[in-house]
């Protein structure tokens, strides 16, 4: 079985066969710059300690700082991640804006967490990864199961 990143490339390649793109244009799209992944602590309201695993990948920055969505899904993996970061880098290129490409997100169902638990857990992932983001760097969007506030 196939994964969402090798799905991913295979369609980046076969595109590049039918416009010409140079080989090493594809080469370059085919390795992310940065993949980050952490294990985030939570302290639950009722008092039990529970970890949540957490990735983001800074795909390509050749265009700008990365940019690209946060989603906290129970199918969140690292590989999704990937080809989601690829498919933005690919995305703030063809609509011309000055970004690369990230991706990030958390493996849990939101829904089973209180208001103050997704806080506290947004706020730890923030916590491990504020060397990598901010605005001249990796500017984190909402995306799937998130909002602003998250």
């Amino acid at each position: 079985m196939s994964s969402h990143f090798q799905n991913a490339l295979q369609q980046i390649q076969n595109a590049a066969s039918l416009s010409g793109v140079k080989d090493t244009v594809i080469q370059a799209l085919s390795i992310p710059m940065r993949t980050i992944s952490v294990s985030i602590p939570l302290l639950r309201d009722n008092g039990k300690m529970q970890y949540f695993q957490g990735y983001r990948v800074q795909y390509n920055n050749a265009r700008g700082p990365f940019k690209g969505g946060l989603r906290f899904h129970p199918d969140v993996d690292d590989d999704e991640v990937r080809a989601l970061a690829l498919w933005m880098t690919i995305k703030t290129a063809v609509v011309d804006i000055p970004f690369g490409g990230s991706k990030g997100g958390i493996t849990l169902d939101p829904n089973e967490l209180s208001e103050r638990e997704l806080e506290r857990l947004s706020r730890g992932f923030v916590q491990a990864l504020y060397r990598f983001i901010g605005p001249d760097q990796d500017i984190p969007a909402p995306d799937v199961n998130t909002n602003p506030q998250i």
